[in-house]
């Protein structure tokens, strides 16, 4: 019988496999230096999807991400918007406009 907490230290082991330590950093240093999300993760050869998923999963990881994210996002955009989204900001304040609006 599978107990709750072994599915989530599976999860976690898993997202550590998938995504590891070497590329969640190398993936934040792109970030740092102005690359897109989409652009930072397809040099890595993983998805946006997977970095956010990873990020959910691995909550150090997801913090560290969001204020790089936060601290990289364009002044002009309306943040917090579903056009900031759709201008390309991943920034939390914009992501969570998109669920807000699903």
């Amino acid at each position: 019988m599978s107990h709750p907490i072994d599915d989530v230290e599976q999860l976690i082991a898993n997202a550590e496999a998938d995504m590891p330590p070497s590329t969640r950093s190398r993936l934040i240093a792109k970030l740092r230096m102005g690359k897109h999300i989409d652009e930072a993760a397809a040099e890595l050869d993983i998805s946006p999807k997977q970095v956010f998923s990873t990020a959910r999963i691995l909550q150090p990881f997801g913090e560290q991400l969001d204020s790089t994210l936060t601290a990289q996002r364009d002044p002009s955009l309306p943040h917090g918007t579903v056009t900031g989204y759709n201008k390309r900001c991943r920034c939390p304040e914009c992501r969570s406009a998109l669920q807000r609006r699903i």
